[in-house]
């Protein structure tokens, strides 16, 4: 099976992993594979102070990979630090976006179906979007996981911000977990993207932000 199939195949897992998980709990971060609100906030708290540090005036253009139920976008919408961003979510599993597009105070059209912007934007961000695998093969994950990073860039005019969780040696666990060697996975974004950081919080130890830019 070729990359592409591959894509195509992960992408149904995904959705059908992600609504079974959202009919059951809703629209709470457990619904979207979150352990609590806590950990889910701290995150959106380091894509949100990074963009602003990179991009210290003016508008901010950003697309949410992976929105969920729109978490990211209610988070900024209490933050007053966050009044400069014009968000885009995208999610791959439709009962998402729907649930997006009814319940959020932002107009229906600022959610789409994807996995990468539509158009360019100035910051990719993506939240826990990747942590989930729908394969035992990490090869293959990991693959797709950049074959979902390159659609990104490719539309970012700033960089890309992204959370995984990390490890000593990348595996994917019994509960489907991804975790990544980050120095390795830095060293790759390198390579393929730009310069790379690892930003690291004492509260979220199996936690690293990874900050591409330009």
């Amino acid at each position: 099976m070729n990359d592409s199939f591959r894509a195509v195949r992960f992408r149904k897992l995904i959705r059908n992993v992600y609504t079974k998980r959202f009919t059951k709990y809703g629209r709470q971060p457990q619904g979207v594979f979150w352990s609590d609100l806590g950990r889910q906030q701290s995150r959106f708290k380091i894509i949100c102070y990074q963009m602003l540090a990179l991009a210290p005036s003016g508008i901010i253009k950003i697309a949410d990979i992976g929105c969920g139920y729109g978490s990211l976008a209610n988070y900024m919408r209490e933050m007053p630090n966050c009044s400069r961003f014009v968000y885009t979510g995208y999610d791959v599993n439709p009962t998402l976006i729907d649930a997006c597009q009814e319940h959020s105070f932002l107009p229906p059209n600022s959610f789409a179906i994807g996995d990468c912007p539509k158009v360019m934007v100035d910051f990719s961000v993506m939240s826990g979007t990747y942590n989930m695998s729908v394969t035992r093969d990490l090869t293959h994950w990991e693959s797709y996981v950049f074959r979902c990073l390159t659609k990104c860039w490719s539309q970012s005019r700033v960089g890309m911000i992204f959370n995984m969780l990390v490890a000593n040696k990348s595996h994917i666990n019994d509960g489907m977990l991804y975790h990544c060697e980050v120095e390795k996975l830095r060293r790759r974004c390198m390579r393929q993207f730009g310069p790379t950081r690892v930003v690291r919080e004492q509260s979220l130890p199996r936690d690293a932000t990874l900050v591409v830019t330009r």
